[in-house]
């Protein structure tokens, strides 16, 4: 299979990261006119950006929905960090649904959850292999994190590779160069003194200049990673994101798009109602929620952070009082429908 596949030339419904909120999707989609199987009465197709799974209730049920839709040719997807995860065999946070290491540490923020049954994992790593990094056609683009067009050239140049090999082999060449920075040795002395600290929100760590290197030339120099995770800039100070300490924050590469093509991607949390954002996410997004942004104001982010019901859980708020959304994007209408039925025209200018 290609890693940069096509998108079918009809009317879509692209859905922002899902993680595991089954109850969120099926909302949307009959709000969005799909039957239980993802057929639409008017020929639209579901695309995915991504990060279907973590931190939700049931990633499980999510995935095994997405795989029948698609197979039946109803839904497409883009593979997310999350998933990525999964296929590089790294267990990180939200991720005890399918890692058994990480089910006791997890617990804590998001159990109760569905695990994933021992005999399904490997079908649903077949599955996920299958999938591309990257959808397209002329007037749209749709890539988990970021369209960054070296990282796009050099996947072109490998399309019909295999992901996983690909990755590796990218991560070796990476790893290699690495060791020749000139902060390397710095690097290693902070993960010596921290790094046992790094997952304790109660025990913050200090400012980790050469970490912060470390994370960012990661972030760009994997071809891989850099499309699921984006790039990123060294942060103010450090804070506790993801389950552990950062001191990198994401870049709004968007502010550099300057092709014609519309890019949706998700990944980067943004929030429906302007409510206070978090210290590192203050200057990600500079426009109001519903309107595009970037340097033509043609690039959307459809995450709207229903990621985070987990806090609602711990705090006993029900979905319908949740801040914290699944939307679809309709294109080429650019409507924003909700999984609580609200709908929105987005604002490209």
């Amino acid at each position: 299979m290609s890693l940069i596949q096509e998108l079918p030339n009809c009317p879509l419904d692209i859905i922002g990261d899902v993680h595991g909120q089954l109850e969120a999707l099926q909302n949307l989609l009959h709000y969005l006119g799909y039957t239980p199987t993802g057929k639409h009465p008017q020929g639209r197709k579901i695309v995915f950006v991504g990060d279907l799974v973590d931190r939700g209730p049931d990633s499980p049920a999510v995935l095994e929905w997405c795989k029948q839709a698609h197979q039946a040719g109803n839904a497409y997807m883009v593979l997310g960090n999350h998933e990525l995860n999964l296929l590089m065999n790294e267990p990180k946070d939200g991720s005890g649904w399918f890692f058994n290491c990480r089910a006791e540490k997890d617990s804590h923020n998001y159990a109760p959850w569905q695990m994933q049954p021992e005999n399904t994992k490997k079908q649903l790593i077949n599955f996920l292999k299958q999938q591309p990094l990257v959808l397209e056609r002329s007037d749209l683009r749709i890539v988990h994190a970021a369209w960054l067009p070296k990282s796009i050239a050099k996947l072109q140049a490998h399309n019909t590779s295999d992901l996983l090999t690909l990755a590796h082999d990218w991560d070796e060449e990476l790893n290699c160069c690495i060791k020749h920075a000139p902060w390397w040795d710095d690097y290693l002395e902070e993960q010596r003194q921290y790094a046992h600290r790094l997952e304790s929100f109660s025990n913050p760590p200090p400012m980790l200049h050469a970490t912060a290197q470390h994370d960012i030339y990661r972030s760009s120099s994997h071809p891989v990673r850099a499309l699921t995770c984006g790039v990123e800039q060294t942060a103010q100070e450090p804070f506790f994101a993801g389950g552990r300490w950062r001191f990198s924050v994401r870049n709004p590469w968007w502010d550099s798009y300057i092709d014609t093509q519309h890019v949706v991607i998700g990944h980067y949390w943004r929030q429906w109602n302007h409510t206070h954002q978090p210290k590192h996410r203050e200057n990600i997004f500079t426009v109001p929620s519903n309107h595009w942004h970037g340097a033509r104001k043609n690039v959307f982010c459809v995450d709207f952070s229903v990621g985070a019901r987990w806090r609602d859980r711990k705090k006993n708020i029900t979905p319908c009082q949740s801040e914290f959304r699944l939307a679809a994007l309709r294109f080429p209408e650019k409507t924003l429908v909700f999984d609580n039925g609200e709908i929105a025209q987005t604002i490209s200018a």
